[in-house]
């Protein structure tokens, strides 16, 4: 399982973010979960999600997200931006 913080213990704004937005723990979202399979959100959630970043001052603006399966995919995307 992965871990929700990283090597510093710093815990990732995006699975934080997740977590709130799906009502679950952090340490229940895991880097290689499905956002549609294993998370349960569907094309509206996923939207919904994106202006929740947006809301918190996180760039979203080149996300695509036909290409984004996983949780790990969703924060790489972010990061790299």
């Amino acid at each position: 399982m992965m871990n929700s913080t990283d090597q510093k213990g710093i815990i990732n704004p995006i699975k934080q973010h997740l977590a709130e937005y799906l009502g679950v723990e952090i340490e229940d979202i895991d880097d290689d979960d499905s956002l549609t399979q294993d998370l349960h959100m569907r094309p509206s959630d996923l939207t919904d999600f994106l202006e929740t970043l947006k809301t918190n001052n996180i760039d979203t603006s080149t996300i695509d997200l036909t290409e984004i399966e996983t949780v790990g995919e969703l924060i790489d995307a972010v990061n790299n931006d």
